[in-house]
């Protein structure tokens, strides 16, 4: 679904400078078709805007995505004064890589929670009033620091595995919060010859990687 829109202006230029603040897009990343070259009138009365329809070209951005580009952009102008946000999408996350001058730590937070509650937000505020997309998660990386995390976290896990595996005995890990988990469980699901369970300690959860064979002596 392709997105669009019609934005007024004094001039084609600034109708087209408006579409393009209101997308969150740069110029080369839409097509500009004028509807109207608006005119000034007599003696400054009685003049017309001008009007453009502004069409995003990469049809695999969303009205979600494109929204929650611009959310972030807002937020951060407050944080920041370099900053850029790339959006890319795929079937089922919309994508916001952030390189940014200063300030990382504030917005990422003590082990990620404060980017973690970004996500939720911009999350919810994109998807009021947007169609394309809307079911799509929100996903935001700061200077590469959950990409880094996330091979963190998987390194780790890896090489309980080989533990457990080597030693044949359960390895419980410490605790994590509900994105390290996640993480953990999807490298999980991708080893053999291994189990695992997830047990609660009073508000905290620890995920214990337990060896196929201790299944089968206790069967």
């Amino acid at each position: 679904m392709s997105v669009e829109i019609e934005v007024e202006g004094k001039t084609v230029s600034e109708a087209t400078i408006n579409a393009c603040e209101q997308l969150g897009v740069t110029r080369s990343q839409v097509d500009i078709e004028v509807i109207s070259e608006g005119s000034k009138g007599l003696l400054g009365f009685g003049g017309k805007p001008a009007k453009v329809k502004a069409k995003i070209i990469e049809s695999n951005l969303s009205e979600k995505g494109l929204k929650a580009k611009k959310v972030l952009d807002n937020i951060l102008s407050y944080f920041c004064d370099e900053y850029s946000v790339n959006l890319r999408e795929t079937a089922d996350r919309i994508k916001l890589d952030v390189k940014m001058s200063d300030n990382r730590g504030l917005i990422i937070g003590k082990s990620g929670e404060m980017l973690k509650s970004l996500e939720f937000l911009i999350g919810k505020i994109s998807s009021r009033t947007t169609e394309s997309g809307k079911t799509k998660r929100i996903y935001i990386d700061i200077e590469g620091y959950k990409r880094r995390k996330e091979d963190s976290i998987s390194k780790m896990v890896k090489d309980s595995v080989k533990k457990v595996r080597r030693n044949g005995k359960p390895i419980t890990l410490n605790p994590m919060s509900a994105y390290e988990r996640r993480i953990t469980y999807i490298t999980l699901k991708r080893e053999r010859g291994i189990r695992y369970d997830t047990e609660v300690e009073g508000d905290k959860k620890r995920i214990t990687i337990i060896p196929e064979s201790s299944r089968q002596r206790a069967e």
